[in-house]
């Protein structure tokens, strides 16, 4: 994945293979490089609030997109997680593009979330949309905030993107093309 502009911090740890949710599969799935290692961009702040003026709070921008296929009308979800396991029940919920109905066809998704993280509270917070072919969710605050983010820790801090079918078909397809922090 190449940098989108200069103020981008982050990329993805790696190329994501295709979801491919073929057969009877509607389980909600993180993007991988290989089945099991999550693609993840990670927050670099450690080093920024290690320094002589460590900074108090940062405000910063996580931007995923890609493309998705379907063979016929499904339902089609695209999530964004703080976090760092392919399981999603181990990261935090930003931001979900909810149930949006896709008929036969090839078309693209994104999600932006504006966050701030402030090293008094140790909490992100911020606002986020989603947008599946011509349905956008409107801008609204994160569905969770993050309680316990500490950049100087010990604990990873990252986002990654899940995706889920509605219906089990071999050729329902849906692509990460870019995952990205930027200031």
């Amino acid at each position: 994945m190449a940098l989108g502009s200069a103020s981008v911090i982050a990329q993805a740890n790696g190329k994501p293979r295709e979801l491919n949710q073929g057969g009877t599969s509607t389980t909600e799935t993180v993007f991988t490089t290989d089945g099991t290692v999550p693609v993840v961009a990670m927050l670099p702040l450690a080093s920024a609030l290690t320094g002589a003026n460590p900074l108090t709070a940062i405000k910063f921008r996580v931007k995923a997109w890609g493309r998705v296929v379907t063979a016929g009308t499904y339902n089609f979800t695209i999530k964004l997680y703080f976090g760092t396991s392919a399981t999603v029940a181990s990261d935090t919920l930003i931001s979900s593009s909810g149930t949006v109905s896709l008929a036969s066809l090839t078309t693209n998704w994104m999600v932006e979330a504006d966050l701030v993280w402030d090293g008094d509270s140790q909490r992100i917070n911020g606002h986020a949309w989603n947008q599946v072919h011509t349905t956008k969710e409107a801008t609204g605050t994160i569905d969770n905030a993050v309680t316990a983010a500490d950049p100087a820790g010990t604990t990873a801090l990252g986002f990654l993107v899940s995706a889920t079918f509605g219906t089990g078909n071999a050729s329902n397809k849906a692509y990460l093309d870019g995952l990205q922090i930027e200031l």
